[in-house]
């Protein structure tokens, strides 16, 4: 039989606990020790030659472990090793992370060092997209087609984000966001105002023209020029004014043509500081967290940013094509309630940089 056993020499090498807050003490070592011993047969049946061996899943657990330690209140870094569900709840999460790395038709590429939060967001995003990706769009009217197309990229974009965002790189993280932020707005927008979809198709045409990709003369230029315009009822903006925004003209009332009104027009006017935040990051500052002058987790936020679009397509989504909501609902609960018991520090910040 046989005989797993970790040294309280190799545990304490993996922990990055603050011994100054909390020593590794004999108990705190035998903690992890034993729960990962008695553990270890499970996974091993479970994935059979697909198990890590047990030191490699020992030092997967502890990594875990030590990667949210230091962000846990100081009552809890002192006592958690007394706490069986923690430690059951690092190891089920581990193997969580294990079984849909082993799935080749998942959505995401895995590693072990998945976020619980992360992979659950994964988990959801996976089986709706599925559902999505399944659908026959080739009878839908025009404007609906446009819907579906929009809301395929919003898939991709979401997808890439969080991909970015279980790989721990923020700053690229909050580059897609801007972007998909965007694309929700415009999302939100056709939803409301289908009849809106003409105009938003004709500004492809009117892009690639500028950019020389589609061919047509100095005069047809001049034409789209004047009806994007003629959108926006106004003759006094530059031309990229007008073909960035003509589209939605009719619904742009206070002469303010920019995203910041395409926002408001969603109501999400809320959101747009959190926009401009993350334009430094497209127009690279080089920024940390540690420049900041209040302490804020970047992935903390950003999962509840990305969370945030989320919620505002997820009824459209099942409404539109997937009719599949009160089976996302098991699922997305828990990554509700993670992303509240955020919200109070999420509300700072959004108040500091709403007045900056």
């Amino acid at each position: 039989m046989a005989n797993y056993e970790l040294s309280q020499k190799m545990v304490a090498a993996q922990l990055k606990d603050n011994v100054q807050i909390s020593p590794n003490t004999p108990e705190k070592l035998n903690y992890f020790r034993t729960a990962i011993k008695n553990a270890y047969p499970a996974y091993k049946k479970e994935f059979g030659n697909h198990a890590r061996s047990f030191e490699t899943f020992a030092e997967i657990i502890l990594r875990r472990h030590s990667r949210g330690i230091l962000l846990r209140k100081i009552e809890f870094q002192q006592t958690y090793f007394k706490n069986q569900d923690y430690i059951g709840k690092l190891i089920k999460d581990v193997m969580k992370a294990e079984a849909a790395k082993l799935n080749p038709d998942h959505t995401f590429t895995r590693d072990e060092y998945v976020e619980p939060n992360i992979l659950n967001f994964e988990n959801l995003l996976d089986r709706r997209y599925k559902v999505f990706k399944s659908l026959d769009a080739t009878n839908y009217k025009s404007d609906k087609k446009t819907i579906y197309a929009l809301m395929g990229r919003y898939f991709e974009e979401m997808i890439s984000g969080i991909v970015l965002l279980e790989r721990e790189l923020f700053n690229d993280a909050f580059i897609i966001w801007r972007s998909l932020l965007e694309t929700t707005t415009t999302l939100l927008i056709l939803i409301n105002h289908p009849k809106l979809t003409g105009k938003f198709n004709e500004r492809k045409h009117t892009a690639l023209m500028r950019a020389n990709l589609i061919k047509a003369s100095s005069q047809v230029k001049v034409e789209r020029t004047k009806e994007s315009k003629a959108h926006l009822g106004t003759k006094n903006v530059a031309w990229y004014v007008a073909e960035r925004y003509g589209w939605a003209g009719q619904l742009i009332t206070n002469k303010d043509y920019s995203l910041k009104t395409l926002l408001e027009i969603v109501n999400l006017g809320d959101l747009h500081p959190h926009y401009a935040f993350a334009s430094m990051f497209v127009h690279e500052y080089l920024i940390d967290p540690s420049d900041l002058k209040v302490s804020i987790d970047f992935g903390k936020y950003l999962f509840a940013l990305y969370f945030k679009l989320y919620e505002l397509i997820r009824v459209h989504l099942s409404e539109l094509f997937t009719n599949d909501l009160n089976d996302a609902k098991k699922l997305e609960e828990g990554i509700r309630a993670e992303v509240k018991s955020f919200n109070p520090i999420f509300q700072d910040f959004s108040m500091l940089i709403k007045n900056s």
